[in-house]
């Protein structure tokens, strides 16, 4: 870590870097090479107001974190910035903000992460703020020592070339059609017969992990409309995810997920996201 800080130090005065040099700009910074994944898991469901409690106080809605939609009807998968989503300041912890969030959208079924039952979705929420606490102390450190107009921030902040939006598309898919890149043809072809959104053929869901394989994205556009992509998904990004088939409604079941979520990020994941996340915000 001292060998990062120093090169951190260093990291003044970004020149013209083109995304060629990025990744040994990265490597040099101590930023792992599942950064991109990693990042698109870690944020994917972070709001403004999570922004302002556990990063930047001051952070805006045009704050440039994207993340998925979780209005899973909506023909924008993924969000240019982490939303507003309106915490009942009534509360006073994030715990109990999350909890209400939760709460309010229990009852519509296009929201939130295709077919999770409310403890799930509720375990979801506070999984991921234990991931952004743990990752605020890295974010101060990083605040202190690196200059976000290093080009550390410029390779950080490309995502559009540096893969982490088309992990976040990737994701979002996966939430919205459980099983798209399983391998699995009884359910691929479900969605290539039906053609819908969160085909309520089979009910299924995942869960949300980091996975640790590198995806080959050449040729995809995510621009295009979800119908026009499921086909190439199904078919290109086969990563054997299976769906879930134990959902939490036993204290057995709940060790399952318990031990899942366990495994989580080493400390080099909580460092790139603070990186990512510092070199966004600033």
């Amino acid at each position: 870590m001292l060998t990062i800080l120093a090169i951190l130090i260093g990291a003044v005065g970004a020149a013209t870097t083109s995304y060629n040099e990025c990744p040994a700009i990265l490597k040099a910074a101590g930023v792992s090479d599942m950064f991109a994944p990693m990042i698109a898991h870690s944020v994917h469901s972070l709001t403004l107001e999570d922004i302002r409690y556990f990063f930047d106080a001051d952070a805006t809605e045009e704050n440039g974190i994207p993340t998925v939609n979780f209005d899973l009807q909506s023909d924008a998968r993924v969000l240019p910035n982490a939303p507003l989503v309106g915490y009942d300041d009534d509360f006073s912890t994030m715990g109990m903000k999350a909890f209400d969030l939760v709460m309010r959208n229990m009852n519509r079924t296009w929201w939130g992460i295709t077919n999770y039952n409310t403890l799930e979705t509720l375990l979801h929420a506070y999984h991921m703020a234990e991931i952004w606490e743990k990752t605020s102390e890295n974010y101060k450190m990083v605040a202190r020592l690196l200059d976000p107009e290093s080009d550390i921030c410029a390779c950080m902040t490309d995502v559009e070339n540096n893969d982490v939006l088309n992990y976040m598309n990737l994701l979002a898919f996966k939430i919205r059609y459980p099983g798209i890149t399983s391998g699995n043809k009884t359910i691929t072809d479900q969605y290539m017969k039906d053609r819908v959104k969160r085909s309520a053929a089979y009910k299924l869901s995942i869960v949300i992990e980091l996975r640790s394989a590198v995806v080959n994205f050449d040729g995809f556009n995510f621009d295009l409309p979800d119908v026009e992509l499921l086909g190439d998904i199904a078919e290109k990004l086969v990563d054997n995810e299976e769906v879930i088939t134990q959902h939490i409604d036993s204290a057995e079941h709940w060790q399952f997920w318990k031990d899942l979520i366990k495994e989580g990020m080493d400390e080099s994941g909580f460092y790139d996201l603070a990186v990512f996340l510092f070199c966004s915000l600033n």
